[in-house]
């Protein structure tokens, strides 16, 4: 199969990465799944497997393995310029950590998402956070070819506190329907791809999820390649995408029509 950009696919990503053409990803942006057994850890996060409901697939393997694989088929997507973030709990952060460095990526940042609750919990401290890993291709002396867009909006204090390396941002509250359990808010995806990537740039989501990565990729004019193992998550995904372009061309044409009047 012929991959298209601006498109979505119903697949594993092992294997939609290996048939994008080498050197094309100017980003990649992703969630990749948990990596938990519940039989043993689960309870540490006070989730368990019926509460992810009947759409989330988990990684039952060697999760290092598992991510050492698809970080090496990554790194030939991606341009020798391109960056990245990963999003991980911490449960199998050093897994991930040890595929990146594996692989040769050099790690820029490590963020902090810190959101506004947690779960219960009686005998340990709530947790209340995720990690981004922000990494990228290049080595440090090659530095300067990296995005890295110091927004306009936020350069001034206090829009400082921008890019700390603590993101204060809040889960998305889901109404009605199918809730997809791991759901990035777009506050944070916006973030990651107008700070990360340029008008026009290929952004790469080996787990696409509910789909906030393209919703962002659409907002801001970028170009996209998405990748969902899960039917029923992938349906979610594709309904949010064209109910965001929908959008998008509905504010199109009411602009059209305006200037249209205008000029008569």
């Amino acid at each position: 199969m012929t991959l298209s950009i601006n498109e979505i696919y119903n697949q594993d990503c092992l294997e939609g990465l290996d048939q994008i053409k080498s050197e094309t990803v100017d980003l990649l942006l992703t969630d990749p799944p948990f990596g938990i057994d519940f039989d043993k850890v689960g309870s540490q996060y006070n989730r368990k497997q019926k509460e992810l409901g009947r759409l989330y697939i988990e990684i039952h393997e060697d999760y290092y393995d598992f991510t050492l694989q698809w970080l090496q088929a990554a790194w030939k997507a991606m341009k020798p310029t391109a960056s990245g973030f990963i999003f991980s709990g911490w449960n199998r952060l050093g897994d991930i950590l040890n595929a990146l460095t594996e692989t040769g990526f050099r790690l820029v940042n490590h963020l902090i998402w810190k959101y506004q609750f947690g779960v219960f919990t009686k005998k340990r401290f709530v947790t209340s956070h995720y990690h981004i890993l922000y990494f990228t291709k290049l080595a440090a002396k090659d530095d300067n070819l990296r995005t890295f867009n110091r927004i306009s909006e936020y350069s001034s204090s206090p829009g400082k506190l921008y890019f700390e390396d603590v993101w204060r941002i809040k889960r998305d509250y889901q109404k009605g329907g199918d809730k997809t359990p791991t759901r990035l808010p777009l506050a944070i995806t916006d973030k990651c791809i107008r700070i990360a990537s340029n008008e026009g740039d290929l952004v790469l989501e080996p787990f696409l999820g509910s789909g906030s990565v393209v919703l962002s990729c659409i907002k801001y004019n970028r170009r996209y390649l998405g990748f969902e193992i899960s039917e029923p998550i992938f349906t979610i995904a594709k309904k949010r995408i064209e109910e965001m372009r929908n959008q998008f061309e509905e504010k199109s044409n009411k602009l059209d029509n305006w200037l249209i009047k205008t000029k008569n």
